[in-house]
C-alpha cells in the first residue's frame, strides 16, 4: 500500500528540491583539497623558499580528518603567501622521526627557509590556527 500525499505537499517537495539543486549549481567552485606530499615532494617544498604549513597526520585518524574543512580554508586564505599540504606519516615513519612527531596530528609551520617557526600538536581550531598565522606573520 502506498501512500498518496495531497498535491500542494508533492508541489513543495518538488520546489524545495528544485531551489537545492540551483543552489549547488550555483555555489561559487570550490577549492582544491589540501594535497598530501610524498617525502620527495615534502624536502622539495620543504626548500622552495615558500613558508610552508605541514599537517602531519594520517588518512584514517578521525582528528585529522576534522582538520581537512580547516585546512582547506586556511589554503584559501594563504593563497600565494604560504603553502598548506598534509603529509602522512604511517607509510612514512623516517620522516615522522625526523620531525619529531609524536602526536596525530601536528600541525607545523615552517619559514621560507624550511625552519620550523611554530608547532600545535591535536586538533587546532580555525580561530586559533589563524591567530598562530598572524603572529607568524603569514596572514
Amino acid at each position: 500500500m502506498s501512500i498518496r500525499f495531497p498535491l500542494k505537499i508533492r508541489v513543495l517537495a518538488t520546489l524545495a528540491a528544485l531551489a537545492i539543486a540551483v543552489a549547488a549549481l550555483a555555489a561559487p567552485p570550490s577549492t582544491p583539497p589540501v594535497p598530501a606530499l610524498s617525502p620527495p615532494d615534502l624536502d622539495a617544498a620543504l626548500k622552495a623558499g615558500v613558508p610552508l604549513v605541514v599537517e602531519f597526520g594520517g588518512e584514517r585518524c578521525i582528528p585529522c580528518m576534522n582538520m581537512q574543512p580547516v585546512l582547506k580554508d586556511l589554503q584559501a586564505l594563504l593563497s600565494k603567501r604560504a603553502r598548506v599540504v598534509n603529509f602522512w606519516i604511517q607509510p612514512n615513519p623516517e620522516v615522522a622521526r625526523r620531525h619529531q612527531i609524536i602526536v596525530m596530528p601536528t600541525q607545523v609551520i615552517f619559514d621560507a627557509k624550511g625552519r620550523e617557526i611554530f608547532r600545535h600538536m591535536g586538533y587546532f581550531a580555525q580561530p586559533d590556527f589563524e591567530k598562530a598565522l598572524k603572529e607568524k606573520g603569514l596572514l
